[in-house]
């Protein structure tokens, strides 16, 4: 019998309906367009703005400065008969003058021969005689710039100041790594003090404590407080719950498993708690000095004062060594217990710790008695100081006749084109429109009505405290400084990202950017800029840079292994892998480091009204130092709403993206690259073009 074949059209037929459907490929449109509508809409309402009453009328603003006046008119009627001020606020402000004092004397009394050895074996038996090295060279250099006693009232305040933030601190971040609703209730707290720029601490102080050490002291407890908390509490929440399950397998209690479970593992990152406490607390307590605070900053500040560059330059290397030294040792420190060793080698000899620690305290000890019975000299001996406000000055004038030209080009072009130019567009829009701008703004990259309406009522709010034009100048020079950082630190942190060994070298330029103190970077551009606003903006940029540049390489170091592979694995160039894979999966930690760049851009801003850079960092300083107080709260108020504004913006758009695009894709918000899902093969046929547009 025949066999009938089917024709081969049915077969072709039969053979397309039981094979799967090939895989389509879409490449996604371009997000160009809409971004240029964007920008349409953008220029089309600046245009019409410019159009209408610019600023924020007078007849909304609430003189709100009449209220504090009143407070301050009050508290001089009443602060020697109220119960408030006798119980409360007197007993505490004399105690910290108590309490400091006793801590300078005692560390003044050590003479300096024992402060440099006692600095060394205690940085020796905790992290090693390489820092022991380190600390008594950092102190010596102190004394050998003439400046023994600042740095001495300096260190005093800092050693209080740290001491009471780890006593309030870490119990305080137990608690929160150890409760949900702790924790839930010391978030806005702690979010509020790192938020606040350091100078809106002063002021109220200023109004409850007075000028002096008191005020110094607990701005510098409130600033340093929130790094103690949040690190013991990070520490806390990261041991692993295996090792909280086996602890109460053996009938551990709570607080057996606290003491030698929980803190023993949260060690390391207490520790990091303690370095970042220290660090925040010698910043604090240089801007301090505006109030009279005693030390280092006083002598920064009276040479910033006076424009006796050289002299401002002296206290900062001081207070540069200071910080190296407290920063490194600490740190170091805060790593001993990952490569901890049973012993301590010196010299072929093996000792215990508890074998060092006596010998520390012993030589500390003799070293003491020594410097008041033998030597008979307390502080740094004159014959052997050396300052370098005389050739810091001589150099001031070269470099003024040499490169005047070259620093003139810059002031000027960034005054022209940048500064001016935004100054003048931001108070020439009416404030409705920048209040509603930033609305959108915060809605675009949250999608939360909530944080919209927050944003535009704070907004509105400083228009309503009479500072809407001060804060707009303050808002232009944070955005320019911002914008150059920006610019300079994500080809550098991608550059770092990309060589090990270009990482290796940038990290000791890093280190020591983000060692010194703010206020410190407004000595050398001075020696550059002439007064101004100019000068702050570049010390933003510098101070503003580490951030920045470590984030972005972070981000980059972070992304997947396999994702990276995948995309070579389909031909993606260089250039296609960072744009197309890279920047898209690290732009979390890269928007992180643009919030904290802003953040710092934005206090060393307000420092800089110390050097001419006016708005509301003159402000701030001008009613201070002239009792102005009523004023100077609302110019504090008003630091605080604008940075508050733009923490949470930035803080909105560094968050993840809930919606992903593709199996390795991250939606981002509408302006930022997006990252597009690698597309599968097709069946047959030729290759498609991989991350292609």
């Amino acid at each position: 019998m025949a066999t009938l074949h089917a024709p081969p059209e049915t077969e072709l037929a039969n053979e397309a309906i039981e094979s799967p459907p090939l895989p389509i490929h879409r490449v996604p449109a371009s997000p160009w367009r809409r971004r240029m509508v964007w920008l349409g809409v953008i220029a089309l309402a600046i245009a019409i703005g410019l159009r209408l009453t610019p600023g924020f009328p007078e007849r909304l603003v609430v003189d709100v400065g009449k209220v504090f006046d009143g407070f301050q008119s009050w508290v001089i009627d009443h602060n020697k008969t109220s119960p408030l001020f006798v119980y409360f606020f007197t007993p505490i402000k004399q105690a910290s003058k108590v309490l400091l004092d006793a801590t300078t004397n005692v560390v003044q009394r050590m003479t300096f021969l024992g402060v440099i050895v006692g600095a060394a074996a205690l940085a020796g038996v905790g992290a090693g005689w390489r820092m022991a090295i380190l600390a008594a060279v950092g102190f010596a250099v102190m004394g050998i710039l003439g400046l023994w006693e600042s740095s001495m009232e300096t260190l005093a305040l800092v050693i209080v100041s740290v001491g009471f933030g780890l006593l309030i601190g870490i119990p305080l971040g137990i608690w929160a790594g150890r409760s949900d609703r702790a924790e839930k209730f010391l978030r806005p707290l702690l979010d509020a003090m790192q938020t606040v720029p350091a100078f809106s601490y002063l002021l109220p102080l200023v109004l409850l404590f007075g000028i002096g050490a008191a005020t110094a002291l607990i701005s510098t407890l409130i600033f340093a407080l929130p790094p103690a908390v949040r690190l013991t509490s990070l520490g806390i929440r990261g041991v692993p719950p295996t090792a909280l399950e086996v602890a109460g397998s053996f009938g551990s209690t709570r607080r057996q498993t606290l003491t030698k479970v929980q803190l023993p593992m949260a060690k390391p990152s207490i520790m990091l708690g303690v370095n970042q406490t220290i660090m925040m607390a010698l910043g604090m307590v240089v801007i301090a000095s505006i109030v009279s605070a005693p030390g280092l900053g006083r002598d920064v500040l009276d040479g910033l004062k006076l424009l006796n560059v050289g002299e401002a330059l002296n206290g900062g290397i001081a207070i540069v060594a200071m910080a190296i030294v407290l920063d490194r040792v600490s740190f170091a420190w805060s790593l001993r217990d990952r490569r901890r060793k049973p012993t301590i080698d010196v010299l072929g000899r093996s000792f215990t710790y508890r074998q060092a620690a006596a010998v520390a305290v012993v030589v500390t000890v003799a070293a003491v008695v020594v410097g008041r019975e033998v030597l008979r000299q307390q502080v740094w001996p004159e014959n052997l100081t050396v300052s370098v406000a005389d050739p810091a000055n001589a150099a001031l004038h070269w470099i003024e006749h040499t490169f005047s030209a070259v620093t003139n080009s810059i002031s000027n072009g960034l005054i022209r084109f940048a500064l001016n130019p935004l100054k003048n567009l931001l108070l020439g829009l009416p404030w409705w429109m920048i209040a509603g701008g930033a609305g959108l703004f915060a809605w675009k990259v949250s999608r939360r009505v909530s944080l919209a309406v927050f944003c535009t009522a704070c907004t509105a709010a400083i228009g309503v405290l009479g500072m809407w034009d001060l804060a707009m100048d303050t808002l232009s020079q944070v955005l320019v400084a911002v914008v150059i950082s920006i610019a300079i630190a994500i080809p550098l942190g991608v550059a770092s990202a990309r060589s090990d060994r270009f990482q290796r070298t940038l990290k000791p330029a890093l280190d020591a950017m983000q060692t010194m103190p703010a206020f410190v970077y407004l000595v050398p551009v001075i020696f550059l800029f002439q007064l101004g606003r100019v000068p702050g903006v570049i010390a933003s940029v510098v101070y503003a840079l580490p951030p920045a540049i470590r984030l972005t390489d972070l981000g980059i170091r972070q992304v997947p292994k396999e994702t990276v592979e995948a995309a070579l694995s389909y031909g993606a160039t260089p250039r296609q892998l960072l744009f197309k894979v890279q920047l898209p999966l690290a732009r979390p930690s890269i928007l992180l480091g643009v919030n904290q760049t802003i953040m710092m851009a934005l206090s060393v801003v307000i420092i800089a009204g110390l050097i001419g850079a006016g708005a509301l960092g003159f402000e701030v300083v001008y009613d201070l130092t002239h009792s102005l107080i009523g004023r100077g709260l609302v110019a504090g108020i008003t630091i605080t709403l604008l940075a508050i504004v733009i923490d949470r913006i930035t803080q909105a758009m560094g968050m993840e993206r809930r919606v992903l695009l593709g199996p390795v894709g991250t939606g981002g918000v509408g302006w930022w690259t997006r990252f597009k899902a690698i597309p599968v093969r097709r069946a047959s046929g030729p290759r498609d073009d991989v991350l292609d547009g």
